[in-house]
């Protein structure tokens, strides 16, 4: 059966509930958070999941670490009895991010909604993806997509790009 609720429409700015999900396990965890305003750049169909943006604002590399081999923030956390759970919204890939600039730049009206949610976003600058490249043989370090110049690169010592990120919907569920 299909839930009326989770079926947001176009432009519609949404409040997500708070979830979370696991990556990696242990004395420390860490995980992905969707909780919080987004606003749907795309309706759900038959065929096609409909796509959340939140905008996080700019954020600095030095914020930015590798768990798992992929870019986390420590967005939230939860102080558990004998363990620390760190959780981050997850950071969408080069791919996600050139889609929804692309469904923003063909509906300027979007912009409307955004500001309704009180997210600032400049379309032509730097946006975090989830990609990363090797460092020093071992480490690895963020890359971002410079949407001006439709390339992904490491950025800059001073830049800030900004953060993104996506949660899906189909069929009244919440994917990640």
């Amino acid at each position: 059966m299909v839930s009326e609720e989770n079926n947001w429409k176009f432009g519609e700015v949404v409040t997500l509930p708070r979830t979370t999900k696991t990556i990696k396990n242990g004395v420390t965890s860490y995980g992905m958070l969707h909780i919080s305003r987004y606003v749907c750049v795309r309706e759900a169909t038959d065929t096609e999941r409909g796509v959340l943006v939140k905008v996080l604002g700019r954020f600095p590399r030095e914020h930015i670490k590798i768990v798992d081999g992929k870019p986390f923030c420590t967005d939230d956390h939860d102080d558990l009895f004998e363990s620390n759970s760190y959780l981050t919204f997850p950071f969408p890939t080069t791919t996600e991010v050139q889609e929804v600039l692309d469904i923003i730049n063909s509906h300027p009206e979007l912009m409307d909604s955004f500001r309704e949610a009180s997210m600032h976003i400049n379309l032509q600058t730097k946006f975090w993806v989830s990609e990363t490249e090797k460092h020093l043989l071992i480490m690895k370090k963020p890359l971002c997509y410079d949407a001006k110049y439709e390339q992904v690169e490491a950025p800059a010592y001073n830049d800030s790009p900004y953060r993104i990120t996506l949660a899906y919907f189909y069929k009244g569920e919440l994917l990640w």
